[in-house]
């Protein structure tokens, strides 16, 4: 969609939440003694059902049940390791812009776009604990306070009012939410606070960068279409160092692949005979017999190249070594020696020929994500 289309869709919405708030101060959906379940404030509820209702009038809400397991199970994984017990809830609008929202008190949004963009769950995981950080620290409101140029007491006191006042101040809060136009402190805590959720929860925090990166990337590709996330996110490099910083400080290794899930490796039998083929990312890389000593050193290189070989990885860091007397060839990726020229089954291919096709399947990995900085 592009930007006109986006800033309508909010401006039609923004309007209508304008109107219904001022006419004839309609009732409350919460009123400001109703006791508010779990830690979610009554201004912060009557914010979000007044915005969502909104939303779902002007956008198709995608009733699918694997959809809604997929992000379900992200959000019940996140939702312990958050500080407020909110009634987080994600809600699918079927629509191809790249985006994800979090209202007031815990509601949030992912686009059809977004499912269809992360590479993996880990990534999704990374914009789910990024907007259910926007939730728990009360990040619209917090910005809806700046934008009006008032007090956080003062912001939630014109919430609780009828009329022209608390319209106004909803309508905001929407197209903060919406648009995410949050400050970059902002952004950031809930980036740095994002990781530590995702560690906790056992998902790999990298997913929190590497999703920054490529949007960076789809912007880059795209600088005529501003769907969402990237109209409002323009400081994504200042984002994507304090990311890496936040990492390297927190002892936290930045290994993308895990995130992207590239370079996965396999052995099965190469094309044209019954021999043993290593693959990389399903690019045979090395082949040999079709005997068991066989399959079981491809199997076990296979895990060693899982487990060091990386997109950080320097390319001559791939490299095969020799003995001081010219002899007793070995197969390394950095420090770890993969294996050695005397262990291989007669037929096999030659290290050097292993080293020319890792060393391609690895630059070409990096070119589908090259906003990374890999060699830091």
């Amino acid at each position: 969609m592009r930007a006109t289309g986006i800033f309508a869709v909010i401006t039609v919405m923004v309007m209508m939440v304008f109107v219904s708030g001022a006419a004839a101060a309609a009732p409350d959906v919460v009123s400001p003694d109703t006791a508010a379940p779990s830690d979610a404030t009554a201004q912060e509820i009557r914010l979000s059902e007044r915005a969502s209702a909104e939303i779902e009038k002007n956008w198709t809400i995608l009733v699918n049940p694997v959809y809604r397991a997929r992000v379900e199970t992200i959000v019940n994984r996140l939702s312990p390791q958050m500080e407020r017990n909110l009634p987080y809830d994600i809600g699918i609008i079927d629509h191809k812009m790249v985006n994800a929202f979090a209202l007031a008190g815990g509601k949030m949004y992912v686009t059809t776009g977004m499912l269809d963009f992360v590479k993996t769950d880990v990534e999704l995981a990374g914009v789910i604990a990024h907007e259910m950080v926007h939730a728990d620290k009360k990040h619209v409101i917090i910005q809806s306070a700046r934008n009006n140029r008032m007090t956080l007491l003062a912001i939630t006191a014109a919430i609780a009012s009828k009329g022209n006042a608390a319209a106004m101040i909803a309508a905001n809060v929407l197209q903060v939410a919406v648009m995410g136009a949050y400050s970059i402190d902002l952004e950031k805590e809930a980036d740095a606070l994002g990781i530590d959720i995702l560690a906790r929860a056992g998902y790999n925090p990298v997913g929190m960068l590497t999703i920054q990166e490529r949007l960076k990337e789809e912007r880059l590709k795209h600088p005529d279409i501003n769907p969402g996330i990237y109209q409002t996110h323009p400081e994504t490099d200042e984002r994507i160092a304090a990311a890496e910083k936040y990492l390297d400080d927190h002892g936290i290794p930045i290994r993308r692949k895990y995130a992207l899930g590239n370079l996965r490796t396999s052995v099965g039998e190469t094309s044209g005979d019954l021999g043993t083929a290593l693959f990389i990312d399903d690019t045979e890389v090395w082949r040999g017999r079709g005997d068991e000593k066989t399959r079981k050193l491809f199997g076990r290189i296979a895990d060693d190249f899982w487990e060091h070989l990386q997109l950080e990885t320097v390319p001559f860091e791939v490299r095969v070594e020799s003995g001081m007397d010219g002899s007793n060839q070995a197969f390394y990726v950095g420090p770890r020696k993969i294996a050695a020229a005397d262990e291989l089954p007669p037929g096999t291919e030659s290290l050097r020929t292993l080293r020319e096709n890792v060393q391609k399947v690895l630059s070409d990995a990096r070119m589908t994500h090259p906003m990374a900085n890999y060699y830091k």
